[in-house]
């Protein structure tokens, strides 16, 4: 019998690739982490593999594979043919994470060919999130939007039929070439880069949101509280959630909202809560929330600092959305959950 104690992030199995003998012995087998950085490295292991988290830890969780079973899992999510150049990415991510450990982040390099101007940049150090416009072209918004309503099994035309499905707010066709193509813009990776400092990023493979009008002034699929996806310990350290409007979406229509600047009091508001306040319940009691517009192309960058959430759907549309995130895979994360 193998002795999964001693697996480690360089070991490697038929695919060649660092770390997913070890994601798999942690999920499957039952191994512990060896170090606090260690979801790191399996969080972009798998970004590098152009593989969304949840789908892989469900897999692994409630199927329980054996590693080759595995191996060809994320084989058959290529088509069976994973390029050597991502092997390459990854491998290289691992080797220079466990010799260097994480970075801090922005880093200070210079964009070639920036998307952000001198204003922009002023108003993302002000605010906490920025709009890139036209991000993708208008064509490429119709035919994701046209093969998402396919993938629900709906017609625009027909708008009692979009509350009849019992969950469809998170949409899992995150494989589909036209999004894939979207995740890779050229532009879109200028837009984080000049957030990052860095042109070196993983793309992280996220979900698309469909979240149709409210029916009769209530929707039980929205809007989301005002909350925040990472731990709130402080010091939080950069990092970004990114969302692309697929349709033009006005203020009312379900738009991302965000408490623009609460990077700057986040720590000071935190302090001075009360000790039996919970301040991600008090958060959903601010009045203080913006609705973000835009047409389709458009694509929205925030800060993890801002509390956020989608707006209910007041309109006469849905909003369609493809979520996008690309960092750099050697940035640290909180090591306390809060």
């Amino acid at each position: 019998m193998e002795n999964m104690s001693s697996i480690n992030s360089r070991e490697i199995g038929t695919l060649g690739i660092f770390h997913i003998k070890r994601l798999w012995a942690m999920h499957v087998k039952g191994l512990r982490c060896d170090h606090e950085n260690e979801g790191v490295i399996s969080q972009f292991v798998v970004d590098g593999l152009e593989l969304d988290t949840r789908e892989v830890i469900s897999f692994l969780n409630e199927t329980k594979p054996t590693f080759s079973d595995f191996e060809a899992w994320i084989l058959n999510k290529h088509e069976r043919n994973i390029p050597s150049v991502i092997k390459e990415k990854v491998n290289r991510a691992v080797s220079s994470f466990l010799e260097v450990g994480p970075r801090v982040y922005p880093q200070s390099l210079e964009i070639e060919d920036p998307v952000f101007s001198k204003e922009d940049m002023e108003f993302w150090e002000k605010n906490g999130y920025i709009v890139l416009r036209n991000a993708i072209p208008l064509e490429d918004c119709r035919k994701a939007v046209n093969i998402m309503w396919d993938f629900l099994e709906m017609n625009p035309d027909e708008p009692d039929n979009w509350h009849e499905r019992s969950e469809f707010f998170w949409i899992r066709n995150y494989q589909h070439a036209i999004f894939r193509k979207n995740r890779e813009s050229l532009k879109i990776h200028k837009a984080f880069a000049q957030i990052w400092g860095t042109e070196a990023l993983f793309p992280a493979v996220h979900s698309l949101s469909f979240n149709p009008p409210a029916k009769d002034g209530i929707s039980q699929y929205g809007p989301s509280y005002l909350h925040w996806d990472a731990s709130i310990a402080m010091p939080m350290p950069l990092d970004v959630i990114g969302l692309l409007y697929l349709n033009d979406v006005d203020e009312n229509q379900g738009a991302f909202q965000c408490v623009p600047g609460f990077h700057h009091k986040m720590e000071s508001w935190l302090a001075s809560l009360p000790e039996d306040v919970d301040p991600r319940m008090e958060i959903r009691k601010s009045s203080e929330a913006v609705n973000i517009s835009g047409k389709a192309g458009d694509l929205i960058i925030s800060r993890q600092e801002l509390p956020h959430g989608s707006s209910l759907n007041r309109g006469n549309s849905p909003r369609f959305v493809q979520y996008i995130l690309k960092h750099p895979p050697d940035r640290g994360i909180n090591p306390v959950w809060k």
